[in-house]
């Protein structure tokens, strides 16, 4: 059995890395994360917060493609697909297609459900015994419809993630969904789903709250610092060499073990991991701004609009949308302009008196909906975590402790199979 690592390097600062870096400190593991920004500032810092379980299904399912199709058609809908150059979007896009089958969607299921499962179960346990201040709340979360048709094509949903799963639902017309949240506009929602297992919780606070019980453990964190190399020795990498952002500086930094948890950022680093990690940036926009004076108390996902309203303890949030133009860095105001409309077509007050913050962020999409998490094929100690899609603050302590028992050799806790790099 090969020596186990003493010193593992963490490349990025999202919710992923501080997972995986908080399982390795837990078993006596030196950490170093890094991060070419600021710990937890994207992808991670303005997502809805959701954590449900409830979403096992990916996006690749059948008829996605041709609703997807469909979408592009409308002008500003809610998914976009900048015309380009580039031949790795369209395999992409192709293999998307091809997963779009109800046998792939049922394997992406079962591989997300366990990393769902696990990482609903440890929130709750490890936000209250740690006391972190992250508005966590155990509310559910609606999915809602406008149309009849949209809610009853639901229904075989449902009944897979119920029978199979364990993941049921209670269907409400109209009057039921207005009685049960009365912020919903009379009328307007044909019905909606309630998983009551689901949860929310403000995600930048949750990353500021982690990363300080992770100093506090010893966990060491350099930002605005990118990787300009890998040294290797043999299979393995000893040492990678990395520039401070901000003076140009190099600076070599060893390790026994290293985890790529770089998000959207992860393909650029292909040629130096020596294999292809098929994910392409998936640009999603948020809202956050004060509780309106008639505030939802419960989560919901618009599903004919596409857009996500988290009610939280100091604030209020609208995100989603889909872009897939490169890593574009503008924000586009008729992308907001879309949560707003989303918002205001189902709720009494849908937005609250001020924009506190316009953001952005690249979500890590891969073809079939299944992050990657595991060892390189070329380098033993190289192990990637990474392609989350939609699903990364809901199963981040899952991927963090696969990571953990995979460099620590120990019997993984659920099969890595699934998420296999190669």
């Amino acid at each position: 059995m090969a020596k186990l690592p003493e010193h593992v390097l963490i490349v990025g600062g999202g919710i992923i890395g501080l997972s995986s870096a908080h399982f390795l400190s837990e078993a006596g593991v030196q950490v170093t994360v890094i991060d070419q920004g600021k710990i937890g500032a994207a992808c991670s810092h303005g997502n809805c917060g959701l954590i449900n379980p409830s979403h096992v299904f990916p996006l690749p399912r059948p008829g996605a493609f041709k609703n997807a199709i469909k979408a592009l058609l409308k002008p500003n809908g809610p998914f976009r697909v900048q015309p380009t150059l580039n031949p790795q979007l369209y395999f992409w896009l192709l293999r998307f297609a091809r997963n779009g089958n109800l046998k792939a969607m049922r394997h992406a299921g079962w591989a997300r459900h366990h990393l769902l499962t696990f990482s609903r179960g440890f929130y709750a346990d490890f936000i209250s015994g740690n006391h972190i201040d992250c508005d966590f709340e155990e509310r559910g979360c609606l999915f809602v419809y406008g149309k009849k048709q949209t809610l009853d094509e639901h229904d075989q949903y449902d009944a897979i993630m119920r029978n199979e799963y364990g993941v049921g639902a209670e269907k409400l017309t109209g009057d039921e969904l207005e009685k049960m949240e009365p912020a919903f506009l009379p009328g307007v929602a044909a019905g909606a789903w309630f998983y009551p297992q689901d949860a929310h919780l403000r995600a930048d606070k949750l990353i500021k709250g982690w990363r300080k019980l992770l100093e506090e453990r010893g966990v060491q964190f350099r930002e605005m610092t990118r990787v300009a190399e890998f040294v290797p020795a043999q299979n393995q990498i000893k040492s990678i060499e990395v520039i401070d952002v901000n003076s140009n500086a190099t600076e070599s930094l060893p390790c026994d073990a290293l985890v790529i948890a770089a998000g959207s950022w992860t393909p650029m680093l292909n040629k130096k991991l020596g294999c292809k990690i098929p994910i392409q940036p998936g640009k999603g926009y948020s809202l956050t701004m004060p509780r309106p004076e008639i505030c939802p108390t419960i989560p919901m996902i618009l599903e004919d609009e596409k857009v996500a309203v988290t009610p939280m303890a100091s604030g209020y949030r609208l995100g989603s949308t889909m872009e897939f133009v490169g890593y574009n860095t503008s924000i586009n105001p008729k992308r907001l302009e879309l949560l707003t409309k989303g918002a205001t077509k189902y709720l009494r007050d849908p937005v609250g008196s001020m924009i506190e913050e316009q953001w952005y962020g690249w979500r890590p999409m891969t073809p079939n909906g299944l992050p990657m998490i595991g060892p390189t094929p070329k380098y033993q100690n190289v192990f990637v975590a990474a392609g989350h899609n939609m699903i990364g603050i809901m199963t981040a302590p899952a991927t963090g402790r696969l990571v953990s028992e995979l460099i620590l050799q120990k019997q993984p806790s659920i099969d890595p199979k699934p998420y296999a790099v190669a």
